[in-house]
């Protein structure tokens, strides 16, 4: 029996596949191995969105192939480079582009070492590796073509996935223990796009919420230009679907909005902001803003800084920019300098984490629901859990001080004290 290990990179996209090639390798019979020292191969699963991921990639190839491991590079690094890395790195055994895996093991067993991205239909599986909560993908690519990214070239354009498979694909993660749906795309509000026919995604959630077991349905990135009231309505009125939204608005100046091609520019960020204040006024809002692009002079900063003080967000990451290769954002020129580009990062974080102690603060003294997940990463005396307004990984934890729960189920956690992104509470 063959021992492999997989190695997943980058975002919770990355993981669906990472998870659905794992589910092809046990079906196969290989024995997957958590620990990649006791495997002989190495499926490295990776990301080249930036030029640190690419770098982080290739460093993990390397670090495996040194270790005298068989490795297999999968994922977006083989749709960037293409068949340049035969030459590359010529050690690896096989390079698969995102959409071949379903011919992975096939491959393995024969001498073929490249096999070519493919962007057509989107995986589905019923494994997956993130204990009570799993990631879904409705789609695939995206056709929004902002000028800073390369999700396009890496993925292909928007595919949307059936329905009916999307719910099939719940109700069998639901039958192996999950608790918590979490829908991903590179844009939620754009699924069913590119099929006459296809449900809006409001009704999909009705579907997926008819689930029994399906406690939890959590959405993740959405275009703001895509956000309309059908779907803020379904959201509000699913007990399931968790009062949470990742809504990456990036910038607010319309300068910098028009420069990064950001579909309905900065109308569609206060649009969508204003539709949830007057429909939804309880949700949290994830986003993430990008500092640095060209054209953001001192003036456009100071438009980002004084909305971000304003409150809006409730979770935020902030970015500096990258020029990418073979982005149009790339061709502009007017490069910030980077020091110029982490004092502004530096100052949006600063902002934002007042914002964010201001409203944990709020809730000392609330009872809120808690998905139990765990031990505490730092020590086993304590417990971990999130709420529904904290997404796996992004948004801090619940750190539960009294209690002995169950691993994977929810329990009611009076909030007693909070930290700079987390909460501590005991059992109520």
């Amino acid at each position: 029996m063959k021992r492999v290990a997989l190695v997943s990179l980058g975002c919770p996209k990355n993981l669906v596949d990472s998870e659905y090639i794992c589910q092809r390798l046990l079906a196969a019979g290989y024995s997957l191995e958590s620990d990649p020292g006791k495997a002989g191969t190495i499926v490295v699963n990776t990301c080249a969105f930036l030029t640190e991921s690419v770098e982080e990639s290739i460093q993990t190839l390397l670090g495996y192939l040194e270790e005298g491991k068989e490795v297999v590079c999968t994922g977006c690094l083989v749709s960037r480079y293409g068949e340049e890395l035969l030459e590359e790195l010529p050690e690896v055994r096989l390079f698969a582009g995102p959409g071949t895996y379903d011919r992975l093991v096939r491959t393995l067993e024969s001498d073929a070492h490249y096999l070519a991205p493919e962007f057509t239909g989107v995986v589905r599986r019923s494994y997956a590796t993130t204990g009570a909560s799993a990631y879904v993908k409705v789609s695939k690519g995206c056709s929004n073509n902002c000028s800073y990214c390369l999700i396009p070239s890496l993925r292909g354009e928007l595919v949307s996935k059936p329905p009916r498979d999307i719910v099939d694909e719940c109700r069998d993660l639901a039958a192996s223990g999950v608790k918590e749906i979490i829908l991903v795309a590179q844009d939620l509000g754009g699924y069913g796009r590119d099929h006459d026919g296809y449900p809006h995604l409001s009704s999909l959630l009705k579907d997926i919420s008819g689930i029994e077991d399906i406690q939890w349905i959590r959405l993740m990135y959405m275009h703001p230009a895509s956000l309309d009231e059908p779907l803020v309505a379904a959201m509000r009125d699913n007990p399931k679907v968790v009062p949470y939204l990742d809504l990456p608005i990036q910038h607010v100046s319309e300068t910098v909005l028009k420069a990064m091609g950001r579909r309905g520019g900065t109308d569609a960020v206060r649009k969508a902001l204003h539709l949830l204040d007057d429909l939804y006024p309880d949700i949290w809002i994830r986003s993430t803003v990008m500092v640095g692009h060209p054209g953001e002079d001192e003036q456009a900063f100071g438009e980002l800084e004084e909305f971000i003080l304003q409150g809006h967000i409730d979770h935020l990451g902030v970015f500096a920019y990258s020029a990418e290769e073979g982005t149009r954002s790339a061709s502009l020129g007017g490069d910030i300098p980077l020091e110029v580009k982490n004092a502004r990062r530096d100052r949006i974080m600063e902002i934002q984490q007042d914002v964010s102690r201001r409203r944990l603060a709020s809730l000392v003294g609330e009872k809120i629901p808690v998905l139990v997940e765990g031990y505490h990463p730092e020590t086993d005396l304590l417990l971990a859990g999130r709420a529904p307004f904290q997404a796996p990984e992004v948004d801090g934890m619940v750190i539960i001080t009294e209690g002995t729960p169950s691993f994977g189920t929810f329990s009611e956690v009076e909030i007693t004290d909070t930290m700079e992104y987390d909460l501590l509470g005991r059992i109520a």
